[in-house]
């Protein structure tokens, strides 16, 4: 298996499935697409048993991205969407984040007005789509710390302790140490978060509440260093945790405009793209995009001080993509707005 240092900031000409299969598992941070669709739209867009197809290339996704990362990728078309939604469900261990959607006529948009000539052409028998889905997925849940917590090896040595000292005091059941601690005498109380080690809401007690445990005799360790060891292994934990930079800019509905002299017909706007990367990546990463076109997300990865890899089937468009780098790599840094 290749390393994938030799991937990095190229664009390779190929089958997106055959490259991918060439790459190291758990290689890249993010991954980020926009695959054919299945609607004509192109020769290149016409694809035999097009889900079994999608099933192969996003199979290679899971393999190659990381534990932590995240895996974005377009379509347009409802009913085929569905149908992915089922099979990455049944045969996948990715995890539904999101269901975005573009939004690409909107007030103050620079060419409204071309894009409502669209909404009013007559004869219409269906609402006109001017949005395309951006589905978004990961390989964990909201936190992805709560099999830590639920995991008895993490911050064992932690949860040991307690268990040593509240045997040693001979505080037997939760009702013993919710008495001390001033917690309820109802159910478990705060006793369960300090002291079962199954607990998925396990937790070190406050400074406050370990002075009260103090008071058995008992939990002499000094506080400080208990915390310490804690949040050592806390952020240990949480570097596995997904990345999402929160930019506190977006919701679920994106607006942005279509690319004004695209050079490829199914061409994603760099803000966009740049959106996507600054919350799901940080400077640095390794970002794949296996159908990258005419190279959107290889530019937008450049400005953004990101790592990529870029496969494309079509010789044209490897070209295209090329020289968009090369005519960035020349330029000064820029900051693309989302």
């Amino acid at each position: 298996m290749a390393d994938i240092e030799q991937y990095l900031n190229k664009i390779i000409c190929g089958d997106a499935i055959g490259v991918m299969s060439g790459m190291p598992a758990a290689s890249v941070d993010l991954l980020l697409t926009d695959p054919p669709y299945n609607i004509g739209k192109a020769a290149w867009d016409k694809i035999d048993n097009y889900l079994g197809w999608c099933g192969e290339w996003i199979t290679e996704c899971q393999r190659v991205l990381k534990d932590n990362g995240s895996f974005y990728f377009f379509h347009n078309d409802m009913p085929t969407i569905a149908k992915l939604m089922g099979w990455i469900e049944q045969n996948t261990d990715f995890v539904f984040k999101q269901l975005i959607t573009w939004n690409k006529r909107f007030d103050g948009m620079s060419n409204k007005g071309f894009m409502d000539g669209y909404v009013v052409t007559g004869g219409l028998r269906n609402y006109q789509q001017m949005a395309e889905y951006l589905l978004f997925y990961t390989f964990q849940d909201e936190t992805g710390l709560s099999r830590v917590y639920d995991n008895r090896d993490c911050f064992k040595g932690i949860k040991g302790y307690f268990i040593q000292e509240k045997e040693r005091a001979g505080l037997k059941t939760c009702k013993d140490v919710n008495r001390i601690i001033g917690s309820t005498l109802k159910g478990g109380g705060m006793a369960t978060h300090y002291f079962n080690i199954d607990h998925t809401q396990w937790c070190l007690p406050t400074a406050e509440m370990y002075a009260k445990l103090q008071t058995t005799g008992y939990f002499q360790q000094p506080y400080e260093e208990l915390r310490l060891e804690y949040e050592e292994l806390r952020l240990e934990y949480e570097e596995l945790r997904y990345t999402f930079n929160n930019q506190k800019t977006h919701h679920s509905v994106w607006d942005y405009e279509t690319v004004r002299g695209a050079q490829h017909p199914t061409q994603k706007p760099e803000p966009l793209i740049a959106n996507i990367i600054k919350h799901s990546s940080n400077e640095g990463d390794i970002i794949l995009d296996p159908f990258t076109g005419s190279g959107t997300t290889a530019v937008t990865c450049i400005k953004t001080g990101r790592k990529y890899i870029g496969i494309e089937l079509s010789e044209e468009y490897c070209e295209i993509a090329e020289k968009r780098i090369a005519a960035e790599l020349s330029q000064p840094e820029l900051v693309i707005a989302t």
